[in-house]
């Protein structure tokens, strides 16, 4: 699978690390007075040895936390739940920014059989989908229960406006445009049964890639000039200023 990056995330790790760094030195400090204070202060040191695990322990979580890299950073872990099962006949184009088109949407996997605009979604734990409907598995007594959220009326939403944006854009009526629900992390269990849209797990990854691969429904030069025009319409956002909202007149109360 062939993989164009078009908006990649900044990095903003200073911040958090001078901060661990601070709670680290703020842990060291008050280990070394509670070492040194008198034997006599016993409710002093026991108050400089709580501070002193609090920030040790608080320092040290913050400061693995901020050096690890984050494996959902800038949708490398969609890149490798995708890439195993797709063939370089396949064009993934990560984090588009498209006009009038919601910002989760996360990829565009375009090839020979259409167009795939994945919605990611890195839960935790337990789910099941049934038609259009989405619950998680409490567990207990409690059984499963409705999402809040909905995937599937989010993934068709971003469906739509893609379809939208290609039909101003390209002029193009006839790109077959599906609506793909990723879930990338390990830790999310999705039980399908007749899913109303495409979900693609780490389970189930190579069978939905089989699937798909079997029609055969847009030619070289459709798929060249859709790439070419969303890189084109993302680069053009990522470099424009951001708008600024118009300014509301001001209220006038009646007499």
């Amino acid at each position: 699978m062939r993989l164009i990056r078009l908006v990649p995330p900044p990095s903003t790790r200073r911040g958090p690390l001078l901060l661990a760094g601070l709670m680290l030195a703020v842990g060291a400090a008050a280990a070394v007075l509670a070492i040194v204070a008198p034997s006599r202060r016993d409710e002093a040191t026991a108050v400089l040895a709580v501070v002193s695990g609090l920030g040790l322990g608080v320092g040290a979580g913050m400061l693995a936390q901020t050096l690890r890299v984050r494996r959902d950073e800038g949708g490398e872990d969609l890149v490798r739940l995708l890439s195993p099962a797709l063939d370089d006949a396949y064009l993934l184009l990560l984090r588009p920014r498209l006009r009038g088109v919601p910002a989760d949407l996360e990829a565009l996997l375009v090839g020979p059989p259409g167009v795939r605009a994945i919605v990611a979604r890195r839960w935790q734990g337990r789910y099941r989908v049934r038609g259009h409907g989405w619950e998680y598995d409490a567990h207990g007594r409690r059984g499963w229960i409705r999402c809040i959220t909905n995937p599937s009326f989010e993934a068709g939403a971003a469906r739509n406006a893609v379809v939208g944006w290609v039909h101003a854009e390209l002029g193009e009526s006839n790109v077959p445009i599906e609506a793909t629900i990723a879930f990338p992390s390990r830790l999310s269990h999705v039980v399908l049964e007749e899913p109303d849209v495409e979900v693609v797990t780490a389970e189930n990854a190579p069978w939905w890639a089989n699937r798909i691969g079997r029609v055969q429904r847009m030619d070289a030069a459709l798929v060249v000039a859709f790439a070419d025009a969303v890189v084109t319409e993302s680069r053009r956002q990522a470099t424009a200023p951001s708008a600024r909202p118009t300014p509301r007149p001001p209220r006038v109360r009646r007499a």
